[in-house]
């Protein structure tokens, strides 16, 4: 099994890095770096969902955009041009004096975000193997654990150097983005050409079939569901560890890193899974999962269940974009995998916009983190059933 992905080595590496720079560092690293960032910045926690909540309205409005640019300029081009300004938007970010002012450049962060992390996808679709996609697309998004242990290592050990330690991680994180920029550029394979995208792009695929078809909706709605307790729980997990627990950076990193290393795990583990018993039955699973990591980093009393959280969270939560991205290379076939990604990527980013905004509110309003994980672990809860439901790719509404 693993001979065949070794003929992929080096395009499955330069998207893990690219991977690892456009969610990890440019969107991800956000949950570290925010207790610090907030203080300096005075913001409430509904104002720090506002933040968030920005990076994934930028992300959202990508995905409108990104099916015309791929066929305009080819994945290498998108994928190179993205990350060089998302590190731009990056350090802008980084001398931010108002949180209006740090969630405009997280917002821009986040468009380029949606065209580099469609982009990678993409390409490892078209040129993996059916067979082996799975496990390929699960190691690509292990780049997002890795990008996770990064920031829960370094933004502990800057804070010991710094009181505007935010500051100096987002500059830092946003030179790694462009270095791998640069990497794309010199190694990135090859993909199909502008002329040939456009040509396949003339097989008819009107908009009427992909929206009356049963597995698109399913996908979708499970991938609204994921961005919504996803992030939620990304956004607000070192806030919800230091408030629970009275932990400094030092410790908290500790279960940020856990949950990061715990990641790495999860895409090619899942993903071979989902290649040998289908890809709703380990969605299925991987829901299951995150509802139990979500309802034991509010419920348990114990600093064992927050452990716990983080690394159940870590394990089920990256390998869902990763079955999602080769789902849309499977409804409708490879070469329309761009467009189809987009549009269930839709869902997702409306969650992600939801999903900070509600969590910052209900802390204001409760006075903790209780009521808002709970709600996002009945919600994935509910993701199960839509996962196990029964849906053929050819069956329509």
């Amino acid at each position: 099994m693993i001979k065949p992905l070794l003929l992929y080595k080096k395009s499955i590496l330069i998207v893990l890095l690219g991977v690892f720079a456009c969610l990890g560092l440019a969107r991800f690293s956000f949950g570290m770096i925010l207790p610090n960032m907030q203080i300096h910045l005075q913001m409430s926690a509904t104002q720090a969902g506002i933040v968030g909540s920005a990076n994934f309205i930028g992300y959202f409005l990508g995905l409108f955009v990104v099916g015309r640019w791929y066929l305009r300029f080819g994945v290498k081009t998108i994928i190179i041009r993205a990350l060089s300004t998302q590190g731009l938007a990056m350090i802008a970010m980084a001398f931010s004096s108002h949180f209006i002012f740090a969630a405009m450049f997280f917002a821009i962060a986040g468009f380029f975000g949606a065209l580099a992390n469609i982009a990678l996808m993409t390409h490892i679709a078209q040129i993996v193997p059916i067979s082996i996609r799975g496990r390929a697309t699960g190691i690509v998004v292990a780049g997002i654990g890795l990008a996770v242990i990064v920031s829960g290592v370094l933004v502990p050990l800057i804070d010991q150097f710094t009181e505007l330690s935010w500051r100096a991680s987002w500059i830092f994180f946003a030179f790694l983005v462009m270095l791998i920029a640069f990497l794309s550029h010199r190694y990135l394979a090859p993909n199909l050409g502008t002329d040939e995208l456009k040509k396949e792009d003339t097989k008819t695929l009107p908009l009427q079939t992909i929206i009356r078809t049963c597995s698109f909706w399913q996908t979708g709605v499970l991938f609204f569901l994921f961005g919504l307790c996803a992030i939620m729980f990304m956004t607000f997990f070192v806030a919800a560890v230091e408030e629970s627990w009275q932990f400094g950076s030092e410790i908290s990193g500790i279960f940020w890193t856990i949950l990061g290393v715990s990641s790495i795990f999860s895409g090619p583990i899942f993903g071979a899974i989902s290649d040998r018993f289908g890809r709703h039955t380990t969605l299925g699973l991987l829901f299951t999962l995150q509802g139990v990591a979500h309802l034991l980093l509010v419920l348990s009393t114990h600093m064992a269940g927050t452990i716990l959280s983080a690394f159940l969270f870590g394990l089920s939560a990256w390998a869902v974009p990763s079955i999602m991205a080769t789902l849309s290379s499977e409804l409708f076939g490879p070469f329309h995998t761009a467009r189809i990604l987009s549009f269930i990527t839709l869902f997702f980013g409306i969650g992600q916009i939801i999903g900070p905004l509600i969590a910052g509110v209900l802390r204001d309003l409760t006075g903790n983190f209780t009521l808002g994980f709970s709600l996002s672990a009945f919600l994935l809860w509910s993701g199960v059933f839509v996962a196990l439901k029964g849906c053929s790719y050819n069956k329509f509404l």
